[in-house]
């Protein structure tokens, strides 16, 4: 084959140049991407709802066991009932090897791992974890685990967005978004919720209501949508009839149910990570190595589904019999207690899942099991069941506005709407009012990441005076001549410098005009030198000018030195109040260090420098990424315009 023409070749180089300028730049070829990854998201949705079914059937012979309980009629129907202590076990077996093989991740998976990717990181959620947590979700929902699909699901369609985005070299703002959108699509294909989906994706992973990030997410939820209907069909999660509040006087009945959704929201969120606490020093006490850990887990939740077998996997059936009337009052309260304890121990023990799909299982019995009380009909519990989904996951999530709307779209109860509002906008009140996380946001907190510290949102956000310093532009010692120091200051460029003891009092030689030294490691790039204070050009030039009158010469060491300094453990916002108060260009930052021999106190090590311009210089940099990120926003009307203003000229 003859090599293409260098002009074809050029023009071939141009059009790819071009098309990836339009994917990386502009809204259209972003938006495109959206699509993309939607559909991408919707086609992994459909698989882990079809390995889900496959898994749940091959072990109990149907594909939700709550269905009809009893014994299996799968693989294990040779243990009679008791195949549901041998299910886990052997899920457990298979998830356990499963994650510690291919599941390390430094985000952390479901959730809680997309929002930190989304909000603290560049967006990216790595494939293959993300693959290994969804299938260690199908082994555990299918093997009993009662834990619900959105967060592996979750965290799959954000790695899809995060492919994409770290394929085509994406800026980190449109990596975020991308990934945000693979979320909504997984979370609109699970539930068949896509306006959910959407909403669920800006209220709790990007925290961004712009019209750019709406944009983007319900383009990812519509094509995942349009895609597992074909795939999956249209129907809705829960089929009821149609339902309404009868009467107003019951919206007081509904106010207390959304307190108490707050409350057990909390309630759960607290069990769940009380559990894991429980759960992983009770393993680390039997030394089990971690692959080892979810078949012996399994074990303690195969014994819970002895008891209550209503609690395998997603319990999808349990929900609608709920909504029906079919339990009494004492069992909807036992079935919710029961979920909240099976979620947990299940979470616990190191198998996969989320929490979203449970916490609707628990509101919907709690709300069952007030609606008993106070309105004891099958509409009135079915009322008071729906609400009270919403109520519980507002309270554990705190994201009302997808309670709202997913409940609405899983459900097609439009006529509930104003109790809906009522009683989620109070769980969020109320779970707002007596804890900081959610349970999303608290796994994050036990690793060290507030997600939602204001601070850690800030330009240098909680960093301390050893993460901002640097090497001092140089540095004078005692014995240095004022002649020398005058030299070394003006070849600093800085209006101050350090001064330390003589090497023969501190164990260290003068330092030079050169500046930094070669390591230029963070936390020991002074080295351990004693300081006595900081001396600035004007004090070099009072003195100069004293010796020029005829006074005896004198060192640095000899002037009165400034004792403003900065201790390195100091947070950024002592350090800037430091830097103000002070008026010099530039402190140093110091460590006390004992003095040899017993009684003599404390001296000051000088450990770095840190001034106003590298502040100068950091928040340079933020502003030009936030003017490159507003010059990419711009629309065809705005260009037209500029375009015909320049030609006017």
């Amino acid at each position: 084959m003859t090599p293409p023409l260098p002009g074809r070749a050029g023009t071939a180089a141009r059009a790819r140049r071009a098309a990836l300028r339009l994917v990386r730049y502009h809204r259209s070829g972003l938006f495109a991407l959206a699509v993309i990854v939607g559909l991408v998201s919707g086609g992994g949705a459909v698989l882990f709802r079809i390995g889900i079914d496959s898994w749940t059937l091959l072990l109990t012979g149907a594909e939700d066991y709550t269905e009809a309980l009893g014994p299996s009629q799968g693989i294990l129907s040779f243990a009679g009932r008791w195949f549901v202590l041998l299910a886990p076990v052997i899920s457990g077996a298979l998830v356990g090897p499963l994650m510690t093989a291919l599941g390390r991740t430094t985000t952390g998976h479901g959730v809680g791992g997309v929002i930190w990717s989304a909000r603290r990181g560049d967006g990216t959620v790595a494939p293959v974890p993300a693959l290994a947590s969804t299938g260690a979700a199908i082994l555990t929902i299918g093997g009993g685990g009662a834990v619900g699909p959105e967060g592996p699901i979750a965290e799959l369609g954000a790695s899809a967005g995060s492919v994409v985005g770290r394929a085509l070299g994406l800026p980190i703002r449109s990596a975020r978004m991308l990934t945000a959108a693979g979320t909504a699509a997984g979370i609109a294909s699970a539930f068949n919720a896509p306006l959910a989906g959407a909403f669920f994706a800006m209220e709790v992973i990007l925290v961004d209501f712009t019209v750019d990030a709406f944009a983007f997410v319900v383009l990812a939820s519509v094509s995942s949508s349009v895609l597992s209907h074909h795939l999956l069909g249209t129907t809705l999660s829960l089929s009821l009839p149609s339902l309404s509040l009868d009467g107003d006087a019951q919206l007081g009945w509904v106010a207390l149910l959304g307190v108490l959704g707050g409350l057990v929201g909390i309630a759960f969120s607290r069990c769940r990570f009380l559990a894991a606490d429980w759960c992983r020093d009770l393993l680390d006490a039997t030394r089990l190595p971690q692959w080892a850990r979810p078949a012996i887990g399994g074990l303690a939740l195969g014994a819970l589904l002895l008891a209550v077998p209503e609690m395998y996997g997603e319990s999808s059936a349990v929900l609608g019999r709920a909504l029906a009337n079919e339990y009494t009052t004492t069992a909807l309260l036992a079935l919710t207690a029961a979920k909240i304890a099976a979620t947990s121990i299940t979470m616990g023990m190191g198998f996969v899942g989320g929490v979203f799909a449970p916490s609707l299982l628990i509101g919907g019995t709690l709300g069952a099991w007030l609606g008993s009380l106070v309105a004891p009909t099958p509409t009135g519990v079915a009322v008071f069941g729906v609400v009270g989904m919403g109520a519980v996951f507002t309270g554990s999530a705190r994201a009302p506005m997808t309670a709202v709307i997913l409940i609405i779209e899983m459900t097609g109860q439009y006529g509930l709407l104003t109790p809906l509002m009522l009683a989620i906008a109070l769980a969020t009140v109320t779970s707002r009012f007596l804890t900081r996380t959610t349970i999303y946001t608290e796994e994050l907190r036990r690793r060290g990441e507030d997600i939602d510290d204001p601070v850690g949102a800030t330009i240098v956000g909680r960093a301390t005076a050893r993460d901002l310093m640097h090497e001092p532009p140089a540095v004078l010692t005692a014995s240095t001549s004022l002649a020398r120091a005058a030299r070394i200051v003006r070849a600093s460029g800085s209006t101050s410098l350090p001064v330390v003891a003589d090497a023969g009092a501190s164990g260290q030689a003068e330092g030079s005009e050169d500046g930094p030294g070669d390591d230029g490691a963070p936390g020991g790039v002074a080295g351990r030198r004693r300081l006595l204070g900081c001396v600035s050009a004007v004090a070099l030039a009072q003195a100069a000018l004293e010796e020029r009158r005829g006074q005896t010469p004198r060192t640095v060491g000899d002037l009165p030195l400034d004792q403003e300094v900065i201790d390195a453990s100091s947070g950024t916002t002592a350090v800037l109040k430091a830097l103000v108060d002070s008026r010099a260009s530039g402190l140093p930052v110091v460590e006390e260090a004992a003095r040899g021999g017993r009684g003599r106190g404390s001296e000051r090590a000088l450990l770095g420098w840190v001034d106003q311009d590298e502040m100068v210089r950091r928040l340079y940099r933020h502003q030009h990424a936030a003017l490159e990120a507003a010059q990419s926003r711009t629309s065809l009307g705005s260009r037209t315009q500029a375009w015909w203003a320049h030609r006017r000229r």
